[in-house]
């Protein structure tokens, strides 16, 4: 243990970027423009610093550099846990609270790179405890909330691939620390974000088996069983119960699931299309905008046009054959969109979003339901379309009983043999 503990640094540096780095990244013009006096005071800002970035000492933040080999490392270039977390919240308190400022982009590369410097500190350090769960909280609200803010942004500017990986990692390094942790203790916060990792891996074997081994006390949060009951909607192929459970989310969480919505909606499309396909027959887009939450007739027929089915005024003719087959080589993938359904369930400000305080989302966290028996159909129980109202589900007699029938008889020809008794 003593050898172990030789090991592990202590950060000396209390600024939130050391004084070293702030006077190399001046001279190389390595600044942002959120760590430059014309951000912080532009009434300071003279014509003389006009095109040239002024440091403002108490605005610049250490970047993320990736270690070299071989290179020590010095504990005054390291900042401990009180002066990250500090440095979170400055970054969400007077950086990502200017999104009606500044674009959304240009503050999300900001903070990516930044917090990813947090986070690097954090892990040289081997820092646990309650500030650091704080920090990946923010972190995780941040990555999730830009996951759906920038969805319609090019792949130039934003790669959601690249977003979704460190969302993950985030998530997972998160519950990680809950694992470590008196269940009672972060209840509420912990329910909140196992839900966010279970509807961000939607369908994920591994996500629904850490859901199910949880602590009573988690797994009963509404909000944590909402996003169960979500998640077996996907494994049973329930597509309408599925949109329909999602609008009963809060804002965030349906960030989280935001960007399966698309692949849903593909997989209920051609699930429809098999079932009710004849010669002739099409489907009404007003339809498909009820049952897929479609922002309106327009993208239904849009996203059906993706698949190669005909779109005829209101309606849209179903095809022979799988969907998939049909769709053509070289036809983009479908990128998630902006959904007026999400955006009508914001009624906080970015700050507030990202420091945890949407009251939709505590309110579910909060309340309970009772404990989940089992997932069969038999003396289980099952959550309704309000998901909270759990009630036990009737036991249905078979039709058939393999002990009291036999279709099997001696008599040749159609019809004969024994008839079947009930």
């Amino acid at each position: 243990m003593e050898e172990y503990g030789k090991d592990i640094i202590q950060g000396t540096c209390l600024e939130m970027c050391p004084a070293s780095e702030i006077s190399a990244r001046e001279k190389q013009r390595r600044l942002h423009f959120f760590e430059t006096v014309a951000f912080t005071s532009p009434s300071r800002c003279s014509e003389h610093h006009l095109g040239k970035l002024i440091a403002d000492p108490r605005a610049v933040i250490k970047e993320f550099s990736r270690s070299a080999a071989g290179r020590s490392i010095d504990p005054s270039e390291l900042r401990p846990a009180n002066v990250l977390l500090s440095t979170m919240n400055y970054l969400i308190e007077e950086i990502a609270s200017k999104d009606n400022t500044y674009s959304w982009q240009m503050i999300y590369w900001f903070i990516f790179d930044r917090a990813r410097a947090i986070r690097q500190d954090l892990v040289v350090q081997r820092i646990i405890g309650k500030p650091v769960m704080e920090i990946f909280e923010r972190i995780c609200r941040f990555h999730i909330l830009s996951g759906y803010r920038l969805c319609e942004s090019p792949l130039d500017t934003f790669d959601p691939k690249i977003n979704n990986d460190h969302t993950n990692e985030c998530l997972k390094r998160l519950l990680c620390f809950y694992d470590e942790e008196d269940p009672s203790a972060y209840r509420d916060t912990r329910a909140e974000f196992e839900a966010y990792y279970l509807l961000h891996n939607l369908g994920s074997f591994e996500a629904l088996n850490r859901a199910v081994n949880l602590q009573k006390e988690v797994k009963n949060s509404c909000l944590l069983r909402l996003a169960f009951d979500i998640t077996t909607c996907i494994m049973l192929k329930n597509f309408v119960r599925f949109f329909r459970l999602v609008k009963r989310l809060p804002f965030l969480a349906c960030c989280a699931v935001h960007k399966h919505m698309q692949q849903v909606r593909g997989d209920a499309l051609a699930a429809i299309n098999t079932a009710y396909f004849c010669r002739n027959a099409s489907l009404p887009l007003a339809l498909l905008v009820d049952m897929l939450n479609f922002d309106n007739a327009q993208d239904a027929g849009e996203f059906c046009s993706h698949f190669g089915m005909e779109v005829s005024g209101t309606s849209v003719k179903l095809v022979k054959g799988n969907l998939n087959s049909l769709k053509s080589s070289d036809a983009p993938l479908i990128r998630a969109r902006f959904s007026n359904l999400i955006d009508t369930k914001l009624t906080v400000t970015t700050r507030d979003l990202l420091n945890g305080k949407c009251s939709e989302t505590k309110a579910l966290v909060k309340s309970s339901v009772p404990e989940l028996v089992s997932l069969t159909f038999g003396q289980g129980i099952c959550i309704d379309q309000n998901a909270a109202i759990v009630e036990p589900r009737s036991v249905v007699k078979p039709a058939f009983n393999p002990q009291k029938q036999s279709y099997f008889g001696r008599g040749r020809g159609r019809g004969r043999g024994k008839k079947p008794v009930y």
